[in-house]
């Protein structure tokens, strides 16, 4: 309230003083109200939409296919997953090229979880009250968790690159990702014919990466969120160092193809320094909100 820029007139009656302080006390009740459906905050909601939904960091999709599967023989990327690994998972038996499948119509979201600019438009959305509390919870980064140790596969989701793979629609016959990924009724992950490692994969001008965890992949309610964490190091070194760095994702679940290429700048990127961390699974469509 402004009473304090507001000079008060010199009244002689004391029930005159109530009613002034009266009207004052409605008008700044009022201008709270009108505040908080504001243009301004109107315009700080859309844009914290926009970030997280239609943006450099969020891309919707639909999946292409392939006509062979992807394996440890036959990763997402040329190279991706190291000779070693691979030599030990049916190493002898060939990459047979199959019938490839109808694509099923089924639409996506992915997100590029680990930006700043995402997380700060979540925490503005959560800002706002109850209205965009799918897009939570905080999770507070504990000072006790190390840094990622890839060589003892000991993995901080806080200081790697947490991608987001949402279900906007299905298919016209309801087919979507969820359905090849989880079996036994989405109780048993991953499904026997998703080789998630080999499978999905980082590619910048420094290198590739494939993933190395699921940061809580039979937490989210209806299954309809799928997140992956990346290494953010290389060999010691930034996957992503640039501006505007190339980054190009890929996963490949049952001959279908989910893909998509971020341009990212690496002052951008999370590095494990932060005190909270953001992924929500939700989303919000754009063309709905507009049509409201």
């Amino acid at each position: 309230m402004w009473i304090s820029s507001v000079a008060i007139p010199s009244w002689k009656d004391s029930s005159q003083i109530a009613c002034w302080m009266l009207l004052v006390w409605c008008a700044g009740v009022a201008g709270q109200e009108k505040h908080s459906t504001s243009p301004a905050s109107e315009a700080v909601e859309q844009q914290a939409l926009k970030v997280v939904n239609d943006s450099d960091w969020a891309h919707t999709v639909t999946p292409l296919t392939q006509r062979a599967p992807c394996s440890e023989q036959n990763p997402a990327f040329p190279g991706l997953y190291p000779e070693d690994k691979a030599a030990g998972v049916d190493a002898a038996a060939p990459v047979i090229p199959t019938d490839v499948p109808k694509p099923d119509g089924s639409e996506y979201l992915i997100r590029f979880q680990s930006a700043k600019p995402v997380q700060a438009a979540v925490h503005q959305l959560l800002a706002m009250g109850e209205k965009w509390s799918a897009y939570g919870p905080e999770r507070r980064v504990s000072e006790t968790d190390g840094p990622t140790d890839l060589a003892n596969a000991r993995y901080n989701v806080a200081d790697m690159i947490t991608i987001a793979v949402i279900l906007k629609h299905p298919g016209p016959d309801g087919t979507n990702f969820f359905n090849y990924a989880f079996e036994d009724n989405g109780r048993v992950f991953p499904s026997r014919s998703f080789r998630v490692w080999p499978c999905a994969g980082l590619r910048t001008s420094n290198g590739q990466v494939f993933a190395r965890i699921v940061p809580g992949a039979l937490e989210h309610r209806g299954f309809r969120a799928f997140q992956l964490s990346f290494p953010r190091l290389l060999a010691g070194k930034p996957l992503i160092s640039n501006m505007r760095e190339k980054v190009e994702f890929l996963m490949v679940a049952n001959q279908r193809v989910f893909g998509t290429i971020f341009y990212i700048n690496a002052s951008d990127v999370l590095d494990g320094s932060e005190k909270s961390l953001y992924l929500p699974s939700a989303f919000t469509d754009s063309e709905e909100m507009a049509q409201r």
